[in-house]
């Protein structure tokens, strides 16, 4: 209201001045220009086309002084146009352009209104252009009004929805100069499109843009029928198993869904053993469909291979899709499924096996024709024995039993392993710590023999005992393997480095007795000793010897 007041205010300065005694043709409709681009505004007086030395000029808001004519202004006159480079906010208000020729002058008053947009929009809703499209598999959206500023043929167009970019790598959208086309439209397709384009001007680059209010609206009735189902494809059905299938076709004035077998209705093809049921409505992805169902009581040999067609008619269009029953393909998920069991199966059968068994595979391993136990480390024993030298009652003489008849009569003389035992080994006059220290150091293993003792002082020579943990727990250089002559109860007199040991990896408990089926590598107390043990070397007469007399 205020903008028409002011114009019919406008209109009249006008005509009460002097030097603008021209008919008035009118109020021009508004033009809407965008804040920040180039726009050019067109006269609507059309000269005749007689009329060669017709003269049009341009006035702003009732000034007398025309808009200047340098093409380098940021506002200027070229002929029957008003230039802006760019629009800005405050050239909105009303314009003036005379006519003048040989005929006579006529003026029209124009409204131009710069909008800035939306608030976090690309576009001023008010300001959209707006081309309905009816529905259908494609449409194309028209960048407007640019071909006065740009050549389309070799502009480069830039499209957005939503103020969003276009996903232009997928076929559905493409660019053909100022047009968008977009394929396999669906109701998501409505929505704002802003196409922008660059404007080169006196060296300086404009963006051109344009916002459309695409809206997709129903198809009138003589648009043919589209039908969602059946898609001419195939049906898996099982011989004598009864099947339904559903033709769906959007849903438009008039339209009739009927299934037929080559140019018969579908109820003169069996004996009423395939029947169609009634049409029905539905809704599907938000669109309302019509319906019809087909429905083989007993699918038969004589089914298979036949084209069904769903007719869809209007009154005015036809469409038709079919679909074709086969045998269903073999059914390899029971297959997969018993391979999978049976894997499932081996896999954790294979693991109780090994885990129950896994002594005997290892030793079994090392006795085959795979195994090749040659140890290149230069060490000269296979394992150090460390004994209580202090065990009480009848553990002493267990003890001394154990140690110095069977461990070697099994371990060295059936088992080939040489051991290293303090007492037995060392030659008389050598010094015993340097001795132990090069004896650990040499050895593979070190087995440790725990029995009842007194105190904690003498599980072996105190220092033979120090070395054996610094080169087990400290340097890291050296298994252990713990063996017990008896269940241990009171552990108070046992070291900590040993309690330590015995916590972490267990011990091997002896429960036999001194006889000869003891002395058998075979049983499960040895294998655990010998699984425990490096694989058994083959000594050389050298490697048999002692360890040299230097340290004398």
């Amino acid at each position: 209201m205020v903008h028409k007041m002011l114009g019919q205010l406008f209109i009249f300065v006008f005509l009460i001045s002097p030097n603008h005694s021209c008919l008035l043709g009118g109020m021009g409709q508004e033009t809407l220009v965008p804040n920040g681009e180039p726009f050019f505004v067109r006269c609507p007086l059309e000269p005749p086309v007689s009329d060669n030395s017709y003269n049009i000029t341009w006035f702003i808001n009732g000034s007398k002084t025309e808009i200047s004519t340098d093409l380098q202004a940021r506002i200027h006159q070229d002929s029957n146009h008003l230039k802006f480079f760019p629009a800005r906010l405050e050239d909105s208000g009303f314009y003036l352009c005379v006519y003048r020729g040989t005929n006579g002058c006529w003026q029209e008053v124009l409204e131009v209104n710069v909008f800035q947009n939306d608030n976090g929009l690309c576009y001023k809703d008010e300001a959209l252009y707006t081309y309905p499209q009816f529905s259908k598999k494609s449409l194309r959206i028209d960048c407007p009004d640019v071909t006065d500023y740009v050549d389309p043929a070799t502009a480069q167009f830039h499209w957005f929805k939503d103020c969003e970019p276009l996903n232009m790598t997928t076929d559905k959208y493409l660019i053909i100069n100022q047009f968008l086309s977009i394929t396999n439209v669906i109701p998501q397709d409505n929505g704002k499109y802003t196409c922008v384009t660059l404007f080169i001007h006196n060296g300086t680059n404009y963006n051109i843009s344009r916002s459309i209010a695409n809206t997709i609206r129903e198809l009138p009735l003589t648009v043919k029928p589209n039908i969602l189902y059946p898609t001419d494809n195939f049906i898996d059905a099982e011989l004598g198993t009864s099947v339904t299938v559903t033709c769906e076709a959007l849903l438009t004035r008039n339209l009739i869904l009927t299934w037929r077998y080559n140019k018969s209705f579908i109820d003169d093809y069996s004996d009423g053993r395939v029947i169609e049921k009634i049409q029905y409505e539905a809704v599907k992805d938000g669109q309302k469909v019509a319906c019809q169902n087909i429905t083989f009581s007993s699918v038969k040999e004589e089914d298979y291979g036949l084209r069904f067609y769903c007719s869809a008619d209007n009154t005015l269009e036809y469409s038709k899709a079919f679909f074709i029953l086969k045998r269903p393909g073999p059914n390899l998920q029971g297959l997969l499924i018993a391979i999978f069991v049976t894997a499932a199966f081996l896999i954790i059968t294979t693991i109780i096996i090994i885990k129950l068994f896994k002594v005997d595979l290892v030793l079994w391993y090392r006795s085959s024709c795979f195994s090749h136990p040659h140890q290149n480390d230069g060490k000269m024993y296979d394992a150090y024995i460390m004994y209580p030298k202090n065990a009480i009652g009848n553990c002493a003489y267990d003890m001394d039993l154990f140690v110095l008849k069977l461990l070697p009569e099994v371990l060295e003389k059936q088992c080939t392993y040489k051991l290293f035992i303090l007492g037995r080994d060392d030659l008389p006059g050598q010094a015993i710590a340097d001795l132990v220290d090069e004896a650990i150091s040499q050895s593979r293993r070190l087995i440790i023999v725990l029995g009842q003792v007194s105190n904690e002082t003498n599980l072996g020579v105190d220092f033979e005992q120090k070395i054996a943990m610094y080169d087990a727990l400290i340097r890291n250089e050296i298994k252990v393997i713990l063996i017990e002559m008896e269940k241990i109860t009171d552990c108070t007199f046992m070291p900590e480095s040993i309690k330590y040991i015995r916590q972490k990896q267990g011990v091997i408990r002896w429960k036999g007795t001194f006889t000869e089926a003891s002395l058998s590598p075979n049983t499960r107390f040895w294998k655990n000793i010998r699984y425990r043990m490096p694989p058994a070397p083959c000594h050389s007469d050298k490697d048999l010897d002692y360890i040299s007399t230097e340290n004398l």
